[in-house]
Parts: structure tokens; sequence; C-alpha cells
């Protein structure tokens, strides 16, 4: 019977693969894995972006291209703020565009989110209930990272589960299905909260759930605590587009990368599961994170390792676009970065 699991389970894993890389051009698919030093490579080599205020936004200040300081509290702020400016009006100035393409430096640009579109999520009404049996029964989702046919998040979970999920207590940022919180608590954690604007009932003792603002109030009047592992796939890249109702910010995906920074303990975890390839935003729909608005990202962050990349970020020629490259960083926390009081 074991053996038959396992063959299931690797036949699952090929036909994934296939899925992910039907996705690809003809060109991709013989692609070798890139590697984080690559990566890292093609960020900081010559010429490098040199980081202007103007590209973080009011909430960072600038200290040199590699260091970035901010206020764990102004950004929870802004949480709170952002939600009141939620489904505001979609006016694009060209010094708005500006901001969201760092000058041109990010292919494509900003569109307003049309009227009728159906995946409004900040704000809309009904619950969402999570039961015990739906969280329990693992179903392996976790290996396609849900529905998106990619092994990224079942390989992070194989490499780096025993070390930092195991046993320890996490979050998740951004949800529509909890196949990342039934896999994680699969591979041991304690215990997760999810992070999301959608209402959500959870009868799971080892899974909670809570609304952003929330969670920034909690921080702020400091009864919140911090955790040991953050992960997050195919959420942030939309922030601040008004894909899902939120309001137009072209930092607002920085700003939660900083927040993760925030709400984990030192040394803490952060897998982050991003679209990379060169630089593009695809209107109002997701970011491409190639090595300018990485180098945007890294600064609060020690790199650990990239799974499951297939992209190089200096092609410019090909792929520009394309969203299904999403591998997942794994990054530890720089402890220097954020000013305000120490918490525990």
């Amino acid at each position: 019977m074991r053996r038959l699991i396992l063959v299931f389970l690797l036949l699952q894993r090929a036909l994934s693969w296939k899925r992910y890389s039907d996705a690809f051009p003809n060109d991709a698919q013989d692609m070798q894995p890139v590697t984080l030093n690559q990566t890292l490579e093609a960020i900081y080599r010559e010429p490098h972006l040199s980081i202007k205020p103007e590209y973080v936004g009011p909430n960072f200040k600038v200290i040199s291209d590699k260091e970035l300081h901010f206020k764990c509290e102004n950004l929870m702020r802004e949480v709170i703020e952002s939600d009141k400016r939620a489904k505001s009006p979609c006016i694009i100035t060209p010094e708005l565009q500006k901001k969201f393409t760092l000058d041109g430096l990010v292919g494509g640009g900003l569109d307003c989110t049309p009227k009728d579109y159906e995946q409004i999520q900040n704000g809309v009404s009904g619950n969402w209930t999570w039961n015990y049996n739906l969280i329990e029964n693992y179903d392996g989702s976790i290996e396609q990272c849900g529905a998106y046919g990619n092994s990224a998040c079942i390989e992070t979970c194989d490499r780096y589960g025993p070390e930092f999920i195991k046993d320890k207590v996490g979050m998740v940022l951004g949800t529509q299905h909890p196949w990342l919180e039934k896999g994680l608590i699969h591979f041991g954690a304690k215990h997760i909260t999810t992070i999301e604007y959608m209402k959500i009932i959870s009868e799971h003792p080892k899974l909670s759930t809570m609304h952003p603002v929330e969670m920034a109030k909690k921080f702020l009047d400091k009864t919140l605590p911090l955790v040991d592992f953050i992960f997050t796939y195919s959420s942030l890249e939309h922030d601040g587009l008004g894909r899902y109702g939120d309001p137009i910010n072209p930092y607002a995906d920085l700003e939660s990368m900083a927040r993760a920074h925030c709400l984990l303990k030192p040394n803490g975890v952060f897998f982050l599961g991003i679209p990379l390839g060169p630089d593009h935003l695809a209107g109002f729909d997701h970011r491409i994170y190639g090595k300018h608005r990485l180098s945007l990202i890294l600064p609060l962050w020690e790199p650990i390792d990239l799974v499951n990349s297939y992209l190089n970020l200096s092609d410019t020629k090909s792929h520009v676009g394309l969203y299904q490259n999403q591998p997942v960083l794994v990054l530890k926390k720089k402890n220097k970065h954020h000013h305000g009081n120490r918490r525990r």
C-alpha cells in the first residue's frame, strides 16, 4: 500500500510539472533551474539600480542601495488608513505611472480594474467556513501549490519543514482556499494564522484567521505575538493594483513585505512565492519581479534559497509578462532594519 501511495504522489508531481512546463514557451521548457546565486548576480551586477525615495515611498528611509529603514508602527497604521480608502476611484496620472514602473525600468504599466470585475475581496460581505475535516484531511494540494501546478511549495516544505515549520507558529498572508494552511499543518506547524480580507471562520484548533485591520490594531496595542515563519504564495504581487478592491498604491507590495518583517521573531523565516522574470507590470493583474524591483525587497532580508525557478532575470527578450514562473524565495529576517519598540 505504501508503494502505491508513493507511486501516486510521484505521478501527481510529474503531472503537476507537465502542466507547469506546458505554460512556458517551447524554448523555456528545457531550461535548467535558476539558482539563488545566479539570481543575486543578475540583480547586483553593474549597472545597478540606485534606490531613490520615490521608488519605495514615504514609509521607508533609504540608507543605501542595500539598506532601508522603516517604522513598523507607521506600516501598520497604513493598513488601517488604506482600508478606509478601499474601492476609491482609480485615477492614473503620468506621475503615478512613473512610480509604478520605476521611471520606465519596469515594463508594462498600471490599468484600472474594470468596474464589473468579479474578484473584488476587500469589504465583500459573506462568510467562508473552514471546518475541521476540510483542514484535517490532507489532500496533497500543496504538492501543486494549490491550483498553480507548481512543485515549489512542496519542495520548500520538504527542504525546510523540519527546521523552520515543524512545531513552529506561522502565518499565511492572503488566501482563497486553505491548501497552503492544511499543507503547513500536515508538515507539523504548531499553529497557523491566516491574514485575509475576506471573512473566514475556522473550526480547526490549529488554524485561526484575522482581517488585516485587526492584525494591525493588535500589533499597535502590543497584543499580537510574533511568529516563527510566514508563508505567502501568489498574493503580494497583487497588492496596490486595485484588482481585489484595494486602493491604488505603487508601494503596497513593498510595504506588505516589510510588515512581514515586523511580524516575525528575530531570525524568523519568510517563504515568499511571487512571479520572477524580467520586471513587468501587467495592468491591474500582477507584477513580475525582476532585478529592479527585487533590489527593493532584498535589503530587508538575508536570502537563503530560491526553490524551483526557471527563468533568468537578465533575459529581456522573451517571457515578458509571464507569471507562471512562481518559485519560493526563502528569506531570513535581518534584525536591524526596522525602528520601533522591541517586541517578543
